[in-house]
């Protein structure tokens, strides 16, 4: 499981730049004629939770992980991704290479950046015991006007929405609106899958058109539908996923329902998807694998 934006951290995976010095340094600057290296040593927070810095370096640095685990445990039996994650996991899976899901992140990080400017919108986590409650309540907000969407579905107990920055603080402070424990907003530039980034879909598509996919080395299940990875219609799910819910709960339940696997793997910056199958599936065993060090233990 790979993690997508929000899963940045300052300096992260600078471990990694010695051992990976052809795809982190070379590759990335051919490919996207910017240092990686720079923004690994030297970039502050504001600058790394930018869309358009944030999701390359935080894809290339789940990637190398990501090849570290597959060269230790081998290749996964299945793998999925949260938004931005999905690509990892497709490069990882051979089904583009690392240097095409780069030319594919960066035009897709410009756009929808570029989409959510100005636009006044931001998301937040939604904590709830009684989801389905919640859900109804984000119905009756909508018939009474209120543009509020559910970006994320991530969890048992968690949803992630997205609006207009009064709505979301409002829903903040009046949490039981929701039917919800807690309403916390994250830091993000903007309502990320939601009609707000519908913008961005132009130029993914025009991105993918000209990009290759072969058949991968393994399955990977995908955000839009939580269903199995298809190369005669992989690119439009990935355009469509821009401004669709990412599914990521049910694509946890639909791999425990059709490969019940032994154990999950979290591969990338953070820990957020290995909490996302905690709260859905408890019994199972789950593993971290945010630094080299986390390899062996």
């Amino acid at each position: 499981m790979f993690p997508g934006q929000g899963s940045q951290q300052v300096g992260m995976g600078e471990e990694l730049l010695d051992k990976y010095p052809d795809l982190l340094i070379n590759e990335f600057e051919k490919t996207l004629n910017w240092s990686l290296k720079d923004a690994v040593l030297k970039s502050d927070k504001e600058e790394i939770t930018k869309t358009n810095i944030a999701q390359p370096y935080i894809f290339a640095i789940s990637y190398c992980y990501g090849l570290e685990a597959i060269r230790k445990l081998g290749n996964p039996t299945v793998a999925i991704g949260h938004s931005l994650g999905e690509y990892t996991a497709l490069a990882l899976g051979e089904y583009l290479t690392f240097s095409d899901a780069l030319k594919i992140i960066s035009v897709r990080g410009e756009a929808m950046q570029s989409a959510v400017e100005n636009s006044g919108t931001t998301m937040a986590a939604v904590l709830s015991s009684e989801l389905e409650k919640t859900l109804q309540s984000i119905e009756e907000l909508k018939s009474q006007g209120i543009e509020i969407n559910i970006s994320n579905y991530n969890d048992a107990t968690q949803i992630v929405i997205s609006g207009k920055y009064e709505d979301i603080d409002y829903l903040k402070s009046n949490s039981n609106a929701l039917n919800a424990k807690r309403v916390i907003p994250l830091d993000v530039a903007g309502a990320f899958h939601s009609p707000v980034v519908a913008p961005a879909k132009e130029a993914v598509h025009e991105i993918l058109e000209n990009i290759e996919f072969k058949p991968g080395k393994f399955d990977v299940y995908m955000n839009v539908d939580a269903k199995l990875v298809e190369l005669t219609n992989v690119k439009e799910r990935l355009t469509r996923q821009i401004d669709s819910s990412v599914l990521f709960h049910k694509q946890i339940i639909t791999i425990e329902k059709k490969e019940s696997p032994e154990y999950w793997y979290h591969i990338g910056p953070g820990n957020v998807t290995a909490g996302m199958v905690k709260k859905s599936i408890s019994s199972k065993g789950i593993g971290i694998i945010n630094s080299l060090d986390s390899l062996n233990t």
